[in-house]
């Protein structure tokens, strides 16, 4: 830190760190110092599709949660079955399920395979490997956070399509 904080020394360090791909940044009037990767447009429309994925199955389970009268948050017990079955009953929740994961066919598949983004992306745990049922737990606030901090700006001019 105090190194880079020395005379010159950040433009200097600013400049070695761009070449080998990493941008030196200036977090907090000099007290706080990090890097950034430099990202090429194929792995920032990459990260951009994985965001909108867990757009779309967060979107899914805030209407599966609308349909059973239980909020999907931390804490919440629940199954494949129920989810299915719930799939079965109600066409926007089936509609949104379609959509999700293009190279799946079946709706229970579509179900499992969320849950399992949703285990790797430890959002979800296995609660009773024998009844099949899954744990909501706190990380999945994060998610929730980060999805309700969109906002979107449904008015403005350059956002309309004509």
């Amino acid at each position: 830190h105090r190194v880079i904080s020395q005379d010159d020394n950040y433009e200097i360090l600013y400049d070695y760190f761009k070449r080998i791909g990493f941008e030196l940044i200036n977090g907090n009037d000099h007290s706080v110092y990090y890097f950034a990767k430099q990202d090429t447009s194929k792995k920032v429309e990459d990260k951009l599709k994985n965001d909108f994925k867990w757009i779309d199955i967060y979107d899914f389970l805030m209407t599966f949660s609308e349909s059973v009268n239980e909020y999907f948050s931390p804490g919440l017990i629940f199954t494949p079955d129920r989810i299915f079955s719930t799939c079965k009953v109600n066409n926007e929740l089936m509609d949104k399920l379609n959509k999700l994961f293009k190279n799946v066919q079946a709706p229970f598949d579509k179900i499992m395979k969320i849950i399992e983004e949703l285990i790797k992306a430890t959002f979800v745990e296995e609660y009773n490997i024998y009844d099949r049922e899954y744990k909501v737990v706190a990380a999945f606030g994060y998610l929730e956070q980060i999805i309700k901090s969109i906002d979107i700006n449904t008015n403005d001019e350059d956002t309309i399509s004509k």
